[in-house]
Formats: structure tokens, sequence, C-alpha cells
């Protein structure tokens, strides 16, 4: 039992930052991206998104990666990380923006060799 909660305190180190979030739309306000293409997800969107994929208790992760995948997503962020420079949580969605891209593309070339339950 022990090693699990310490497992657990771990996890939540690595995702307490995404989870920060007092949504004050400071991000949108700042990003390039979101002023040019109106349908962006936004930073703050993904950055939930992105602590929900890092939470093992949390089973969506294959579905918010295929979200991430589209267009207006993850892909779009140019990363201007203006985004993080303006958040006052210091949340820093621009880098959840950049582990997410990581993950999508892991989880896109892990679907070729490993089967998924539907």
């Amino acid at each position: 039992m022990g090693d699990r909660r310490q497992g657990e305190g771990a996890q939540l180190a690595a995702f307490k930052q995404f989870s920060m979030c007092i949504n004050c739309m400071l991000c949108y306000a700042a990003c390039p991206v979101v002023a040019k293409e109106p349908d962006f997800l936004g930073p703050a969107a993904i950055a939930l998104g992105h602590r929900y994929n890092m939470d093992s208790r949390d089973e969506g992760a294959p579905e918010r990666n295929e979200i991430f995948r589209g267009e207006g997503t993850v892909f779009s962020c140019s990363y201007a990380n203006e985004c993080s420079e303006v958040c006052p949580k210091h949340v820093d969605p621009a880098a959840a923006i950049n582990q997410s891209k990581l993950l999508a593309v892991i989880d896109w070339a892990t679907s070729f060799v490993v089967k998924r339950e539907k």
C-alpha cells in the first residue's frame, strides 16, 4: 500500500502544475494562434486535457489524443510561449501543448502495433 501512495504522489507532482488553472483566459488573450485560428482549441483546454492524460486513474487518453491530432489542436500551436508567460498560476500551457504533441504521436504510432479495445 505504501508503494502505491508514493507512486500516486510522484504522478500527482507531474500533473499538478496543469491542474492549477483558474480559467482567467489570459492565455487565450495572449495566444497568437487563437487570434488567427478561431477554431483553435486553445492553451487552457489543451493543458487540462493533458493533465488528465497524465493521470493513470483516467481512461480517456486515447480519445483525447485522437482529438489532439485533429485540426485546430496541439499541432496548430506555433510555440510562441505567450500563454505561459502571462499565466498567473504558472500552469505553463505551452509545455502541456508540447508534451501533448509528443504523446499524441506516440499514441498514434502505437495504434499500428497494439490493437485497441473498443
